[in-house]
C-alpha cells in the first residue's frame, strides 16, 4: 500500500491533467459549465423540501417549517451526493479508459482516484453555498464543530475511495456492474437518514440503520453545520474504523484484480 500511494503522488501531476480533462469533458461546452453541480443538487433539495418540509411539514429535532428542513436536508446531502457521485462514475472509468489501461507503465490506480477528487471538488463548490445561506440566516457554526467537519472529510475521502476501488475492479469482470451500482445507490439513499430524522424511524428497523456506515457520517455532517447536537463519539468511532476495514479490502481488491484489467477490456 505504501508503494502505491508514493505511484500516486509520482503521477500526481497527470492525476491532475486527467482531472481537468474530465471537468472539461463534463461542463466545457454545456452553457452553465461548472454551475450545473449546484443547479441539480439545488433542485433535487428543493423538490424535498417541497414534499417533505412544506407538504408534509416533518419535524427535524425540535423545529417545523421548510427552512429548517432545507438545512436538515441540504446538510444529509453533501456527502451523500459526493459519495453517489463517486460511485457511479467509478462504474465505468476503466471501461472508459481502456487505452489507458492497455499502457504497460499507467498507474490504474489514479482513475478510481480521480473519481473520489472529482467529487469531493464539486461537494466543496456545494458547501461553499452551503455555508453562505447558513451565514444570510445568521447561524454561525463554532470553532469546535468546524474543526470536527475538518476531520471528517479525510475520512470520507478515504471512505469513498475504498467503495470506488471495489466497484471500478467490479465493472470489469461484471458488465452490468453500473446497472447495479444505480440500483444499490437508490436502495442505500432510502437506507440512510437523509430525507427523515431518525425519530421517525420505527425501533423495530432502527437497529439497522445504527449499522449503515453513513449513518454516522450524515450525522456529524449536521453536528458540524447545524450545530443543534453535540456530536456522537461512538458513531464517529464506528465508521472511522469501518473507513480503514474498507480501504484496506477495497486497496488489496483492486491491486489483485488489476493485473487482468488490459486482457478483459
Amino acid at each position: 500500500m505504501p508503494g502505491q500511494v508514493k505511484d500516486i503522488y509520482t503521477h500526481r501531476y497527470l492525476l491532475w491533467g486527467i482531472i481537468r480533462a474530465d471537468l472539461r469533458n463534463r461542463y466545457g461546452a454545456s452553457f452553465f459549465g461548472l454551475f450545473w453541480s449546484v443547479i441539480n443538487p439545488l433542485l433535487l433539495i428543493l423538490v424535498y423540501t417541497l414534499v417533505f418540509g412544506y407538504i408534509l411539514d416533518i419535524n427535524v429535532g425540535g423545529t417545523t417549517g421548510p427552512q429548517n428542513y432545507g438545512l436538515f436536508l441540504f446538510c444529509g446531502m453533501l456527502p451523500w451526493l459526493a459519495i453517489q457521485d463517486a460511485m457511479q462514475r467509478s462504474s465505468n472509468v476503466i471501461m472508459e479508459n481502456r487505452d489507458l489501461i492497455k499502457q504497460v507503465n499507467f498507474p490504474k490506480l489514479i482513475l478510481p482516484v480521480r473519481c473520489v477528487i472529482s467529487a469531493f471538488f464539486h461537494q466543496l463548490i456545494a458547501m461553499f453555498l452551503f455555508v453562505i445561506i447558513i451565514l444570510s440566516l445568521g447561524q454561525i457554526p463554532s470553532p469546535l464543530m468546524l474543526g470536527l467537519l475538518v476531520t471528517i472529510w479525510p475520512l470520507q475521502l478515504l471512505f469513498t475511495l475504498g467503495l470506488t476501488l471495489i466497484i471500478s475492479a467490479f465493472s470489469v469482470f461484471y458488465k452490468d456492474m453500473r446497472e447495479f451500482t444505480g440500483a444499490f445507490t437508490l436502495l442505500w439513499f432510502f437506507a440512510t437518514p437523509i430525507i427523515f430524522p431518525m425519530g421517525l424511524i420505527p425501533e423495530k428497523i432502527r437497529i439497522a440503520f445504527f449499522f449503515n456506515p453513513l449513518t454516522p457520517l450524515i450525522n456529524l455532517y449536521r453536528s458540524a453545520l447545524l450545530g443543534d447536537v453535540m456530536p456522537d463519539p461512538y458513531g464517529f468511532l464506528y465508521f472511522s474504523v469501518f473507513t480503514i476495514l474498507l480501504l484496506v479490502v477495497g486497496w488489496f481488491w483492486f491491486r489483485r484484480m488489476s493485473k487482468d484489467f488490459a486482457d478483459l477490456i
